[in-house]
């Protein structure tokens, strides 16, 4: 202990040792090649650490710090007992340059023993042959995962879909590129209320509450919803997704897909419609089998009957009674004449829906015109027809003539007894929110989104009220009516076709037609149909869903 204390108290004491110099024989040329080599060895271990400390202090990622700083020191540990030689030749600290030399060595065991240690993980790092292999195997999966990718695009552009990714933590949307086209929007990231501010207002409600329900179940609920874009194109989405836990069951994120389906909801619509357009004509087929199996046999039947009895041998066929039998054979085929007429006419209109154009029609010359026709029967039966001032509008002027001939006839025709048939025509224009139409018919616009679509609500519509006099009919049989060979019994005689090709030509006009009646208080037809008809091209061919 006595030594230890002694040693430190005298770390730089130079009176046991004489310089360097004095021991032995040096020459000058010995001395100084001694003192500068330990000067470059020195600066050189100097040099060495710096650099190494600068290098670990510009590379925050490289690994196995604690290596460099214990070369660094081992290094410049050995350089400074250079110096320290080089110093001993004037000051013989001899003390001092042993302590460092202890130290030195300390140094060097730490490290040796940190190497020993990281030898196994040193061994299992990959040459620089093999990163460079492994560098050559990443650029090949990376041009094929961007292949893929592209391929992916292409394939997601071609069905008209994209994929998204709602990050609930932030609660914005990220969605692909393709998805971003189809949505008409100019960034991927949009946050939950502007995504669903995207959606057909009818239909957000819906899908907030769909979402909402998929967080809260962890199970994603599949919907459809439409969106409008800023281009103002209405689409039809259907969005897929799946959802996303963790480990503890708590919901990070929904993944999904939304494709584009408006073309297949445009051709669904239009199955529908054709579908029903198929059932309606099986149903006239039937009504037609009914006619020649029961109206048109009838008066056949009449016919071949009065025509055997005057074909009876005894038969004076210029007796009174000869000439009542071919007054009842004249009667019957002329209404068979009749209602081969009438089935003809109801058959060119039905078979007419979509070839005919529509033209800017004034309905007060379509009118005087039908009137001037009809001035004969007119005359004959004193009636009088009060018009008030139509509109023009689109229409085929053709079938808009049959449509006031046929029910103009009919009011006169089922006039009262003793009392001169008046008729009233007068319209006015509404807006598409105010049209109010009876279940049978709001039936046949079922498939094309009856009041369902912001169109109705800026589309214009002319009604007009055709008002009669007559004797009217029970309220019960104001939908029977309009149905093809359809007659009321007792006073309402008729083929049963009139009314049925007003139907159908309304229906042609994509309009609407109603009656109000009662027994003994005549009739009120209620006609409506659109201004314009340009935007009912594309309602009837399912654009708008």
């Amino acid at each position: 202990m006595h030594q230890l204390t002694d040693f430190f108290g005298g770390l730089f004491d130079t009176s046991l040792w004489p310089p360097r110099w004095h021991c032995g024989k040096w020459t000058e040329f010995h001395g100084w090649l001694y003192i500068i080599s330990d000067l470059l060895i020195f600066s050189a271990y100097f040099a060495m650490p710096v650099i190494i400390v600068r290098y670990i202090a510009s590379r925050a990622n490289a690994r196995f710090h604690k290596v460099y700083f214990l070369f660094a020191a081992f290094i410049f540990a050995c350089g400074f007992t250079h110096l320290l030689d080089a110093i001993t030749f004037w000051y013989p600290i001899y003390r001092f340059n042993a302590l460092v030399r202890f130290i030195t060595g300390v140094i060097s065991w730490a490290t040796v023993y940190y190497l020993i240690r990281l030898l196994p993980v040193a061994f299992s790092l990959k040459t620089a042959e093999e990163l460079e292999a492994e560098v050559e195997q990443r650029k090949k999966a990376e041009e094929e995962l961007k292949v893929k990718i592209r391929l992916l695009n292409e394939a997601q552009e071609i069905a008209k879909m994209g994929h998204w990714e709602w990050e609930l933590r932030s609660n914005d949307f990220v969605f692909s590129d393709n998805l971003v086209r189809i949505y008409g929007l100019q960034e991927s990231r949009i946050s939950y209320e502007q995504f669903l501010g995207c959606m057909y207002a009818q239909d957000r409600i819906n899908a907030d509450a769909m979402l909402t329900q998929s967080v809260a179940d962890k199970k994603f609920i599949d919907f459809y919803h439409r969106i409008t874009t800023p281009q103002e194109l209405v689409k039809t989405m259907h969005t897929r997704g799946e959802v996303v836990t963790s480990e503890d069951g708590n919901v990070l994120k929904i993944i999904g897909t939304g494709q584009d389906v408006t073309a297949q909801k445009q051709i669904e619509q239009e199955l529908l419609i054709k579908s029903a357009a198929l059932e309606s004509k099986n149903d006239e087929l039937e009504k037609f089998a009914y006619v020649a199996s029961h109206d048109l046999q009838e008066p056949l039947r009449k016919i071949r009957t009065f025509v055997s009895r005057l074909q009876d041998p005894g038969q004076d066929l210029t007796s009174e009674k000869a000439r009542e039998y071919m007054d009842k054979i004249v009667n019957a085929s002329a209404r068979m004449q009749k209602l081969i007429q009438d089935v003809l006419s109801f058959s060119r209109i039905s078979s007419a829906d979509s070839l005919f154009l529509f033209t800017r029609t004034d309905l007060n010359v379509v009118v005087a015109s039908v009137l001037t026709d009809m001035e004969v029967l007119i005359e004959n039966n004193k009636a009088v027809v009060h018009v008030s001032t139509l509109p023009v509008i689109e229409a085929n002027d053709t079938q808009i003539g049959q449509l006031f001939q046929n029910i103009i006839a009919n009011s006169i025709k089922f006039k009262k007894d003793g009392v001169v048939p008046e008729i009233t025509i007068s319209s006015h224009i509404i807006n598409g929110f105010e049209i109010s139409a009876p279940g049978h018919i709001k039936a046949h616009y079922k498939f094309t989104g009856w009041k369902e679509n912001k169109f109705w609500d800026r589309e214009k519509f002319v009604r007009i009220r055709i008002t009669d006099n007559g004797i009217g009919f029970d309220p019960k049989f104001a939908d029977r009516i309009f149905e093809a060979f359809q007659r009321l019994s007792g006073m309402y005689e008729g083929t049963g076709i009139g009314l049925a090709i007003c139907k159908k030509i309304v229906e042609n006009h994509n309009g609407l037609i109603s009656v109000e009646s009662s027994p003994g208080e005549g009739a009120s037809f209620i006609i409506t149909l659109p201004v314009s008809q340009g935007n009912f091209d594309q309602k009837i061919n399912g654009i708008a869903i």
